[in-house]
């Protein structure tokens, strides 16, 4: 199964502070080394992650490069296109969303064929579903 960790997710992952950091962190521990699961997030994420937590959290720029580097390492960095913007475009003209940003990336994760976009967006989490892609947080992931 192909799962896209929304940037908050990410967020999540490096920064064991945040509210919602536990039970993200105890998610990903439980599928990360499953053969049946990969793993995928925005590219577009690296400059926001590092940006957080290096201008807001304070963390020395090395140890953000670091984290970002293990995190690649685990999960695959999909790379927006141009096909992306436009079906976020479609979308946002016909109102499914008022958050363009978030089309833009769910848009890149249909493209990939992921089955499963995995956020804390409360927005996101409203559509249930997106394309036929399962939209859940870590806490209500269900592979069934």
């Amino acid at each position: 199964m192909k799962l896209f960790l929304d940037g908050n997710i990410c967020l999540d992952l490096l920064d064991s502070q945040r509210p919602t950091s536990k039970a993200t962190i105890e998610w990903y521990l439980k599928y990360k080394d499953c053969e049946d699961f990969a793993f995928y997030f925005s590219s577009d994420f690296i400059t926001t992650l590092f940006y957080i937590l290096t201008q807001k959290q304070k963390v020395a720029p090395k140890l953000v490069i670091q984290a970002i580097d293990s995190l690649s390492s685990e999960t695959m960095p999909v790379y927006p296109k141009h096909e992306d913007f436009l079906h976020a475009k479609e979308d946002f003209q016909t109102g499914l969303m008022d958050d363009f940003e978030d089309l833009f990336v769910l848009n890149s994760a249909n493209r990939v064929a992921c089955e499963s976009f995995v956020t804390h967006d409360k927005e996101i989490l409203n559509l249930s579903s997106f394309k036929g892609m399962m939209l859940s947080s870590p806490i209500s992931f269900d592979i069934n």
